[in-house]
């Protein structure tokens, strides 16, 4: 029997499905909306079923960025540390998280630090390593695989282009700074960004049932290349 944790945002949030207290992006109007009919249709509960294992924690905060100083920030050690139950821990943790760091400039590493630049707090790979750090320490029996960033479509608007670069920050940045950041902590790469593949959105950022599916075909590549599945 395998337990499968997440790490991430509102894409992979779901009403009753996470800690008590966070934020929610797909609630049951928003489900509705997006096409979603149960917790099934969710990209990391089809996961779930081709690891055949159970789900141990969705730690998943609608907004949330992996960098900053507090909860919610992923790189916060209230969330790298509750990634487990009192009945079990994870076998595997699955990393889906960055977005909302692109959507908000968040640089990819500060200036000036050179070599010293994953210990600065403010910059997303200094942020991202930090967090492997802390899940490390917290599950070192657990297998961590951090996806890249996929990109979108939205759904009735054929003409619409992905915003490759937002705030001045290119968005492929951010998967090579996830890419370094598994390389430097040991971690497993799902490289999501690489297969080319665009899930469906309403508005550019969270999957519908269809974008769901897309994100589970692509995590579902890559774990099998990776052994897991």
């Amino acid at each position: 029997m395998r337990y499968v944790s997440i790490m991430g945002d509102s894409i992979s949030t779901y009403e009753g499905y996470v800690p008590e207290g966070y934020a929610v992006y797909y609630d049951s109007w928003t489900r509705t909306r997006n096409g979603l009919t149960s917790v099934y249709d969710t990209w990391w509960a089809k996961v779930n079923q081709a690891l055949k294992a159970y789900l141990c924690v969705d730690n998943a905060f609608s907004g949330s960025r992996v960098t900053g100083d507090a909860f919610p920030a992923a790189s916060c050690e209230q969330r790298t540390g509750a990634l487990h139950t009192a009945a079990a821990v994870p076998d595997i943790i699955l990393v889906y998280i960055g977005f909302n760091d692109f959507g908000d400039g968040v640089p990819i590493r500060a200036p000036g630090l050179k070599g010293l630049f994953w210990k600065d707090p403010n910059s997303f790979e200094a942020a991202y390593t930090k967090m492997l750090k802390q899940i490390k320490r917290a599950y070192p029996y657990a297998k961590i695989v951090c996806g890249t960033l996929m990109r979108s479509t939205v759904a009735g608007y054929d003409t619409w282009t992905f915003p490759e670069r937002f705030c001045g920050v290119p968005y492929e940045d951010y998967s090579h700074a996830i890419r370094r950041a598994c390389k430097r902590e040991k971690c497993y790469l799902a490289d999501l960004s690489a297969l080319g593949l665009r899930y469906e959105t309403l508005d550019g950022t969270h999957p519908t049932k269809n974008g769901h599916h897309t994100l589970f075909l692509a995590w579902e590549r890559c774990l099998t290349q990776l052994g897991l599945i």
